[in-house]
């Protein structure tokens, strides 16, 4: 009875405060889309190589393996998220319209968009594990630019847990 008591003390008690317990599964997305302007390519450097290293400006970009490059517009409708998750490599959005909330593990949310005027607010990187969601009333596009190792083509998208911070 005593055991019982403290289990329904320790629950009253999670609820009270607004903690919360999840277990570790995958959360997968809800209703976005890519549109039909897919395109890729193989990246090498100007002899042919498979391994590349470039800088101009200050910007490095190296691979050390075959590398693909794509590109691609995902639309987020109103409501839409991404579930938690990552991908091989790195991942570039730049937002064409509309607005988005980026989350990254344990940090605060970050929004990027495009203002009323029509001006860019921001562009993002993905790597390890995010989630982006459209809490907004109008849709997203994001121009997406993913790097990748040549060999992890077939798996764009790894579903994650939720982090627990």
């Amino acid at each position: 009875m005593r055991t019982r008591t403290t289990a329904l003390t320790a629950t009253a008690a999670l609820l009270v405060t607004g903690a919360c317990v999840t277990a570790a599964v995958a959360t997968p997305g809800s209703g976005t889309t890519t549109t039909a302007n897919t395109a890729s390519g193989r990246l090498d450097d100007s002899d042919g190589h498979r391994t590349l290293k470039v800088a101009q400006d200050g910007v490095t970009l190296m691979t050390r393996e075959p590398t693909t490059v794509t590109t691609f517009d995902l639309t987020y409708p109103p409501g839409s998220f991404s579930g938690w998750h990552s991908h091989p490599g790195i991942v570039i959005a730049v937002v064409v319209s509309g607005k988005v909330v980026r989350q990254t593990p344990c940090a605060p949310p970050e929004t990027f968009g495009v203002d009323a005027g029509g001006t860019l607010v921001g562009s993002f990187t993905e790597v390890g594990p995010h989630h982006v969601s459209n809490p907004f009333d109008e849709p997203a596009v994001l121009s997406i630019t993913r790097i990748y190792p040549t060999a992890d083509a077939a798996t764009p998208r790894i579903d994650e847990p939720a982090p627990v911070c």
